[in-house]
C-alpha cells in the first residue's frame, strides 16, 4: 500500500490532503484541525476525563488540536521555532486523523510506503533542511514514524502547483507559462509569490508577517477585552471568528457585527497593501490567485479586479496541501 501526502502546517490550522492507494481504488482524503498545543495536566480526577487528543512527545504529554482549545495555557504558535519544535507532533496528529478516516489497520498504515510534500513560509524557507531532518524519523506515543521520501517547498508554491497541475499531478499546458501573482493568506503570514512565465521570481515575492487572519482575531480580541473584560488566546478567538458567537456565563452572545467589521477592515487593508506593492506586476499579469484560509475575506479584491483575472480555488484553505500532494505525485 502507498500513501501520497500533501501537508500544510499553518500557524492557524494543519491541513492534510492525501491519496491512499488501496484496492479496489484510491481514496482522496482532506482533513484539517487547529494548530493548538498545550501541556496535558493530570488534574484531580485523574483519567476520569479521558485522554482524547493527548500524545507523548519528547518526554512530555501534550493535548493537540480541537481538544487543546479547552486548555487554559495554549502555546503561542506564531514563530518558526514553534514549527521546528512541534512539526513532528502536528504531522503525527494529521496522520492519526488520516488513518482513522480511512478505516485502516494501524500496522497496515505504519508499514505503508509514505511520501510527504509540505511547505514553509517564504521568509523561513532557509530552514527547509531542519524541518526535513526533524520529520525524517521520530517517535510519538511510542510509535515510530518514517517517510520514504520528503520534499519541502515554499508556501504559496503549493497554491501554484494546485493551479498548474491536474488531479493526477500532470501539467496543465495552458497554464504552465502564465505570469501570476499568488497570495497565500494564512493566519500569521501572507506569502506573496510572483511567477513570471511559469518561473518563481524573487523580486516580486515576499512574506508579510503578522498580516494574515490574525489581524481579524486581534480586532475581535480587543473588542472582547474592552466590552466584556474577556481575554482569550488567539486560537480560541479564531474559533469564535468562525462560529460568530461566544458563550458567556451560559448565555450566547452574538458577535456577528464586530466580526463583520473586523473582516471588512482587513479586506480593505489587504487590498491597499497589494495595490501599493504589486500593482505594476499585476497590470501585466495573467492572473491573481488568492488562497489560504484568509481567501474568504477578500471582498475588496473581488471588487477591484475582473472575475476572469481573480482566481480563488475551491476550498482555498486546502489549496497548498492539495498542490503539495499533486507536486509530490509528480516528482517523488
Amino acid at each position: 500500500m502507498e500513501i501520497e501526502i500533501g501537508l500544510d502546517i499553518g500557524f492557524g490550522d494543519v491541513k492534510i490532503v492525501a491519496k491512499v492507494f488501496t484496492k479496489p481504488q484510491a481514496q482522496m482524503v482532506a482533513l484539517k484541525y487547529p494548530t493548538a498545543i498545550a501541556y496535558s495536566k493530570k488534574g484531580i480526577i485523574g483519567n476520569l476525563g479521558g485522554n482524547e487528543g493527548e500524545y507523548e512527545f519528547n518526554g512530555q504529554s501534550f493535548v493537540v488540536g480541537q481538544a487543546a482549545l479547552q486548555c487554559e495555557d495554549l502555546f503561542s504558535t506564531r514563530d518558526i521555532e514553534f514549527l521546528l519544535t512541534y512539526s513532528p507532533l502536528l504531522a503525527y496528529k494529521a496522520l492519526a486523523d488520516l488513518w482513522l478516516s480511512c478505516s485502516l489497520g494501524f500496522k497496515q498504515f505504519v508499514s505503508a510506503k509514505k511520501k510527504l510534500c509540505l511547505g514553509l513560509p517564504l521568509g523561513y524557507y532557509s530552514k527547509k533542511d531542519k524541518i526535513e531532518e526533524c520529520l525524517s524519523g521520530y517517535t510519538v506515543s511510542g510509535n515510530i514514524v518514517r517517510f520514504d521520501a520528503i520534499e519541502v517547498r515554499a508556501q504559496g508554491q503549493g497554491i501554484f502547483f494546485d493551479y498548474v497541475l491536474d488531479e493526477d499531478g500532470r501539467p496543465v499546458k495552458s497554464r504552465m507559462n502564465e505570469t501570476v501573482l499568488v497570495l497565500d493568506v494564512g493566519f500569521n503570514t501572507v506569502d506573496v509569490l510572483g511567477i513570471v512565465d511559469g518561473t518563481p521570481n524573487k523580486e516580486w515575492s515576499a512574506m508579510l508577517e503578522k498580516s494574515g487572519v490574525c489581524r481579524i482575531c486581534q480586532a475581535l480580541q480587543d473588542h472582547l477585552q474592552t466590552e466584556l473584560d474577556f481575554l482569550l488566546s488567539e486560537q480560541v478567538i479564531k474559533d469564535i471568528v468562525q462560529k460568530g458567537h461566544i458563550s458567556l456565563y451560559g448565555v450566547t452572545r452574538d458577535l456577528s457585527t464586530p466580526i463583520r467589521k473586523a473582516k471588512e477592515r482587513y479586506s480593505e487593508w489587504l487590498s491597499r497593501e497589494v495595490d501599493s506593492r504589486w500593482d505594476k506586476f499585476l497590470k501585466s499579469a495573467d492572473k491573481l490567485i488568492v488562497a489560504g484560509g484568509g481567501a474568504y475575506y477578500i471582498d475588496h479584491l473581488k471588487q477591484k479586479y475582473p472575475d476572469q483575472f481573480l482566481y480563488v480555488p475551491h476550498e482555498p484553505e486546502y489549496s497548498n496541501a492539495r498542490g503539495f500532494l499533486k507536486f509530490g505525485m509528480y516528482v517523488l
